[in-house]
């Protein structure tokens, strides 16, 4: 599977009755039991599309330092992810089961190839480095920032790396 159908199978579990859950804002929000496997497919393939369009477009205006275009581009396609979610799901049961954080990784990690979780480490501790080199050249703000950012998405990289290797 690809990185993007990784992070979506973190918005989901079964509960403790078989029933697939959707958990929309992740270990944040309550989760919708979902009626059928046709649904998960339909909410999946939101969630992979709200990512592939949400990160290449905060990067690539966050590069360009587009704070404004980010933020209101950002927030119509949230608000019109939270729309959509919301009518497929009105009907939805709320489940009374919280998402913890340990299972949206285990959930993550199983479907994310190992080769790309090496890689989306090695690529986040170069950026902790680059953020340690600009902190040194006078940047405070955005080094502090890329070490704190990109460190924390190391540990959760080394995490999935360490949940998918263990021995069952």
């Amino acid at each position: 599977m690809g990185y993007f159908e990784g992070l979506a199978d973190a918005s989901f579990k079964e509960d403790s009755n078989g029933n697939s859950v959707f958990y929309p804002w992740g270990v944040l929000g309550k989760g919708r039991v979902l009626p059928d496997e046709a649904t998960k497919i339909k909410l999946r393939t939101c969630v992979i599309r709200y990512y592939q369009i949400m990160l290449p477009i905060g990067i690539l205006l966050g590069i360009l330092r587009l704070w404004l275009p980010a933020i209101l581009i950002l927030t119509v396609l949230t608000l019109g992810f939270y729309l959509y979610v919301n009518q497929v799901t009105k009907d939805c049961p709320i489940c009374t089961e919280k998402l913890t954080l340990k299972e949206s990784y285990k959930n993550s990690a199983k479907s994310h190839n190992t080769l790309m979780l090496w890689f989306m480490l090695l690529v986040s501790l170069l950026f902790v480095l680059g953020g340690i080199w600009l902190f040194f050249k006078g940047r405070l703000f955005i080094g502090l920032g890329s070490v704190v950012f990109f460190g924390l998405c190391s540990a959760a990289f080394i995490l999935m790396l360490k949940i998918k290797h263990k021995k069952p």
